[in-house]
């Protein structure tokens, strides 16, 4: 069985290397404004191209946009 993380509540394929920042081109997340969770941590844009995932980890990317 190959390895998998959960992005937002689905599994998706873990590959060895992967970064938030890697994992947010892979899978379209380009919005502007986005809260990123590890585990539950909060994940600072300036660490997301540093900020490994490990497979089994939870990953979160949450889009944030205001309306009136």
């Amino acid at each position: 069985m190959k390895p998998t993380i959960k992005l937002n509540h689905r599994k998706v394929p873990w590959r060895e290397g992967a970064t938030v920042s890697t994992l947010m081109a892979e899978n379209h997340f380009d919005h502007s404004y986005i809260i990123v969770k590890v585990n539950g941590a909060v994940i600072e844009e300036e660490a997301w191209k540093k900020t490994a995932v490990a497979a089994g980890d939870k990953v979160e990317m949450i889009h944030v946009f205001g309306g009136g």
